[in-house]
């Protein structure tokens, strides 16, 4: 007579890995989720940091892109990441150190490729053009508009968050029908060739000129919004002038000195119809 086979562990552990004492699993996946959170959320605040305070300031955060691009950024370096983790650890198994590795190469490959999105879009140059400022971006400029403006001090764009500059209309006119008509069909106007741009102290009159009374923004605005911002500044409204800013679809306003044109603040308030 013939003993019968054994009967099987039915919580027998996977081929490759060790027996995990109860509740040691789960613990350890928490653990290891835990820490990754913890230092996704480190490299994330310093992205955010450097994207909100230097690349995209102010208001510039939630109407020049920052604030969708940087949302995938977290949902993917701080959320994705981590879970991806809890799911893979286990303790024992074999493969282990190498899935850990393939996530924080996908993590890592998905927030460079979403730093270099967002430093392609950032702002480089708040441009004041006749009787508004306009907002470039870093992909408003392309590299032949550089390489014409080499012998001028805007031949690199800045790395340090968007700079105050004039622009000249160019004297040609087959190069200002060249513009308008880029302009028309989709591309920037003047603000994306450097090579007319001109220090902002030689167009402060012309800032001052083009703007207007802080209390006829009341008319586009509602005026508890336009006295908020200007508590928020912290000076008297007769100390201060508006001028529009063009920043892609919206339209902003910048709040200048009324005798310097020196730019105190960006605000969402609508500077005309």
């Amino acid at each position: 007579m013939t003993a019968s086979p054994a009967p099987q562990d039915p919580v027998a552990p996977a081929p490759g890995t060790t027996r995990p004492r109860p509740g040691f699993g789960l613990r350890s996946r928490i653990k290891a989720a835990a820490t990754h959170f913890t230092l996704s959320l480190i490299v994330a605040t310093a992205v955010f940091c450097i994207i909100y305070f230097v690349w995209f300031p102010g208001v510039l955060f939630d109407f020049a892109g920052g604030r969708a691009l940087l949302k995938l950024i977290f949902v993917v370096d701080v959320t994705l990441g981590p879970l991806l983790t809890f799911v893979v650890f286990v303790p024992g198994k074999k493969s282990l150190v190498f899935d850990l590795a393939v996530i924080a190469c996908l993590q890592l490959g998905a927030l460079a490729y979403g730093v270099w999105t967002m430093f392609n879009v950032r702002p480089v140059y708040i441009v004041f053009a006749q009787d508004r400022f306009d907002l470039a971006q870093a992909a408003d400029v392309s590299p032949q508009e550089l390489e014409r403006a080499k012998d001028t001090p805007y031949a690199k764009l800045p790395l340090d968050g968007p700079h105050l500059v004039g622009v000249n209309l160019p004297k040609d006119p087959d190069e200002q029908f060249a513009i308008s008509q880029a302009a028309l069909a989709g591309g920037p106007d003047l603000y994306g060739y450097p090579r007319f741009y001109r220090p902002y102290d030689e167009v402060r009159p012309q800032v001052l000129k083009a703007s207007i009374p802080v209390d006829d923004l009341k008319r586009f605005n509602p005026p508890a919004a336009v006295d908020a911002e200007v508590a928020m500044i912290g000076r008297p409204a007769s100390t201060l002038r508006a001028v529009p800013l063009r920043a892609g679809k919206v339209d902003l306003t910048v709040f200048v000195d009324a005798k310097s044109g020196d730019v105190v603040r960006f605000s969402a308030l609508r500077p005309w119809k």
